[in-house]
């Protein structure tokens, strides 16, 4: 799959004051350059638009507005057109000038207008995603051999899931039958689902990098084809009512969620394990506390003669936010939590906060570029944090 799978046309361009209605445009219009007219197929538009506003250190903020792309010389045949783009609301009124528009059309003809604060986590993630260059302060398309060439693979689907934009992505044709041959019309457990995924992938020549992100990205294919098929046959059943609908729409953005967060954790098992490494998994530290995975393993972690500078905790998860404090508590004895996510341009102040709190993040390496280099020396890639793992093992024995 590609962008051109998810999206007709996307358009983008630095925010200046004359674009902002507080800071000195008169009206809420945008000049209808050629790019718009791109956007929109050289016709007129008149329909719903999801405005989403992206700042570091804030939660996404979005609204329903209206928006009109037209002609404002339609009715003067004599005079050449002028294309006008006017959106209804206040919604720009959050944006300032650096800020980055990008406008995004879907299949379906939905359309989004995504607004990133300059600089932002956000922004690195949107412009990785959409290939867009975040300095042009004229409105230009993204062009269609870009879409085209610039594959939606597993990375490019979660920041589409960050950013609110859920599109029903076709699942390669065998998926379905693959998936409905090995489990039927149920959704197997998430280990279940893990290992069959893994099964079905020749990493025998990748990094742990790439063979967890390959191990991954095929059991969200299957899951998805094997979801659509589940979904559809509730959806022609048919709901009791709005409540029934909303709950069964809410069970769904759940398992999704949920899943993503089990399936890394299965894969990192499969990698620790093919590494011959020594851990022990949910594993109790103090009280309540089982972090995700403890090296070498309990009995050395609850042994006080053991160095506990040989001591190592990993927590997995695949979108940490605000949650990645959760972990500070997991195992007293060991100074240095390690985190391993799936997340995408994290901030500069968040990645500073969580060193200054002794956090190390695991990230994949082909996440490496949605974020700042001068945040890259404190991340280690999946392949550096079980070389790292292999070297400590070898000092302890």
């Amino acid at each position: 799959m590609n962008l051109s799978s998810a999206f007709v046309a996307i358009a983008h361009k630095k925010l200046v004051q004359v674009d902002l209605p507080h800071w000195g445009s008169n009206q809420h219009e945008i000049n209808g350059v050629r790019a718009l007219r791109d956007l929109f197929q050289e016709g007129a538009y008149k329909g719903p638009v999801t405005w989403s506003y992206f700042a570091d250190g804030s939660d996404p903020v979005s609204e329903e507005g209206r928006l009109t792309f037209y002609d404002s010389r339609q009715n003067n045949p004599l005079r050449a057109a002028e294309w006008r783009l006017y959106y209804t609301g206040q919604f720009l009124y959050r944006a300032d000038p650096g800020d980055v528009l990008i406008l995004a059309r879907t299949e379906t003809d939905s359309l989004y207008a995504l607004v990133f604060e300059a600089n932002s986590g956000w922004l690195r993630s949107a412009s990785r995603l959409f290939g867009i260059d975040d300095s042009q302060t004229n409105l230009e398309l993204v062009s269609e051999h870009v879409l085209e060439q610039t594959s939606l693979e597993l990375v490019g689907q979660l920041i589409l899931e960050e950013l609110g934009i859920d599109i029903p992505l076709p699942p390669e044709a065998d998926d379905e039958s693959l998936i409905l041959q090995q489990f039927g019309k149920c959704f197997p457990t998430t280990k279940e689902m893990s290992d069959y995924a893994r099964s079905l992938v020749d990493s025998d020549f990748m990094d742990a990098d790439d063979t967890l992100i390959a191990w991954l990205s095929r059991e969200e294919d299957l899951f998805r084809a094997l979801e659509k098929v589940i979904v559809q046959e509730q959806i022609d059943r048919g709901f009791e009512g709005v409540d029934d609908f909303v709950s069964y729409s809410l069970s769904i953005h759940n398992r999704r969620k949920a899943r993503m967060g089990y399936a890394l954790q299965n894969h990192l098992t499969a990698l620790f394990d093919e590494h011959r490494l020594n851990y022990d998994s949910q594993a109790r530290t103090e009280g309540k506390k089982k972090p995700d995975f403890l090296f070498p393993g309990v009995d050395e972690y609850h042994n006080p003669d053991f160095d506990a500078s040989l001591l190592v905790m990993l927590a997995a998860k695949s979108s940490c936010k605000e949650r990645w404090r959760q972990i500070l508590s997991e195992a007293d004895r060991i100074n240095v939590k390690h985190l391993c996510t799936l997340e995408s341009g994290i901030s500069v102040d968040q990645t500073n906060e969580m060193r200054e709190s002794n956090v190390r993040l695991v990230i994949p390496s082909v996440l490496h570029s949605t974020f700042e280099y001068e945040q890259l020396h404190a991340i280690l890639s999946v392949e550096e944090f079980i070389d790292k793992m292999i070297a400590m093992q070898t000092i302890e024995n």
